[in-house]
């Protein structure tokens, strides 16, 4: 939490700092002001854009990489055959289980993926291609 504000607060104090030089600017420009501050509101929005994309992602990133060491390898079994399309009794006869047990791996690996739904387990799975 300290880090972000840390972050930001030196980001305001940037951006101050870079009004106050265009106010600066403006004086030796002349009459381009109007260009000059499209130019300037520009390089903001991109700069905005780039620094949340750095932040943001990579927060992302982590966060399904913690998701994707955590299965387990009968997790991933079950999550590929659930991929393929088999229903749990299926599963069950393929990996030698109970179905209560294939129902359990499943319950497991929406709640590790942060699923509500097969679909969606599937759908992440891939996006971390351990499918």
């Amino acid at each position: 939490m300290k880090k972000t504000i840390l972050i930001f607060g030196s980001l305001c104090a940037v951006i101050l700092l870079l009004f106050q030089f265009e106010q600066w600017s403006l004086f030796a420009l002349g009459g381009s002001e109007n260009l000059y501050v499209i130019i300037t509101g520009t390089l903001f929005l991109i700069l905005g854009m780039l620094i949340s994309r750095h932040f943001y992602i990579k927060k992302e990133t982590r966060k399904r990489q913690v998701q994707k060491s955590s299965l387990s390898d009968q997790e991933l079994r079950v999550l590929n055959l659930m991929a393929n399309g088999h229903s749990n009794k299926e599963i069950a006869e393929q990996l030698f289980i109970a179905e209560t047990t294939v129902k359990s791996h499943v319950s497991k690996i929406l709640l590790k993926l942060d699923a509500r739904r097969r679909t969606e387990a599937i759908r992440i799975g891939r996006d971390l291609e351990i499918i």
